[in-house]
């Protein structure tokens, strides 16, 4: 299987595939610091710095943000399992919360 990382520059449709866990706005506004301004995509972008975490919002998940690593950073000798786990470490680590975690994907077309 051939995974295509870049950037297509013909395609108007955009996918976001982790696992990982979903939060919703209010409960990002708990994590707020204070050198951060209300705008909660700056506030993710600020809370996720420096960690393997990554994040989207989409329409599925309404004023939430999902959250998560990709499966293309799972080591060779990882199992699914130990790949959860090392995620959701990695989400109490970086969020200081504890959360289940599982596959979350979302696509979505600009028109």
């Amino acid at each position: 299987m051939k995974l295509k990382t870049e950037f297509i520059t013909n395609s108007s449709s955009s996918s976001f595939v982790v696992i990982g866990t979903h939060m919703d706005v209010d409960e990002i506004d708990v994590l707020k610091r204070g050198d951060v301004d209300d705008d909660p995509y700056e506030l993710m972008e600020s809370l996720l710095k420096g960690s393997d975490l990554s994040f989207s919002s989409g329409y599925d998940y309404g004023d939430g943000y999902m959250i998560g690593i990709c499966y293309t950073a799972m080591k060779d000798d990882e199992t699914l399992s130990q790949f959860k786990d090392r995620v959701k470490q990695e989400i109490k680590k970086t969020l200081h919360i504890d959360t289940e975690v599982g596959h979350i994907e979302a696509c979505w077309m600009d028109n």
